[in-house]
């Protein structure tokens, strides 16, 4: 029953690293950044595929906790790990392409934190699937506080959208 709690805990841990992730800043000024760009549908339409990036994510993810709360203990299968670990990375992924919608530029812990989970995903098949499922949470937790360290005491960034 504990591992259970764990898993459901975990599940929920990734699910709001995952909305941290996507509203900080550049989820706040999308809006603006259609607004200003010189070619606005065309930047409409990237911000519309970097969403469906991060809806597959999301739902790979959502396979994954489902994995993790049915056999928490077992033996992580190739497959599972997929799921635990590439939705989180197609997920950063989907967000490295907001972000660039956004400003123009994507920051370095979105493609750390996807090379971290690729990194991780070999190691991982074999293990409980609710370590994976920690090391999931740890490495989008990562993402999390160096986007808040990042930008710690700076203003606001405006939109500054690709040209």
């Amino acid at each position: 029953m504990t591992e259970r709690i764990v898993a459901l805990t975990l599940s929920f841990l990734t699910t709001v690293m995952l909305w941290r992730i996507y509203f900080y800043r550049a989820g706040q000024i999308l809006g603006e950044a259609v607004a200003a760009s010189a070619d606005p549908g065309r930047l409409g339409r990237l911000a519309e595929s970097s969403h469906l990036l991060m809806v597959a994510g999301i739902l790979a993810t959502s396979a994954g906790s489902e994995l993790v709360l049915i056999d928490p203990l077992g033996d992580a299968k190739r497959a599972w790990v997929g799921a635990i670990l590439g939705g989180p990375a197609l997920y950063l992924a989907g967000r490295s392409v907001f972000e660039y919608v956004a400003f123009a530029r994507v920051s370095w812990p979105r493609p750390v934190g996807i090379l971290v989970l690729a990194a991780m995903a070999p190691v991982m098949v074999g293990l409980p699937p609710v370590w994976v499922a920690a090391a999931a949470v740890t490495v989008l937790l990562g993402v999390a506080v160096s986007d808040t360290i990042r930008v710690h005491g700076r203003p606001l960034e405006q939109a500054s959208p690709p040209r």
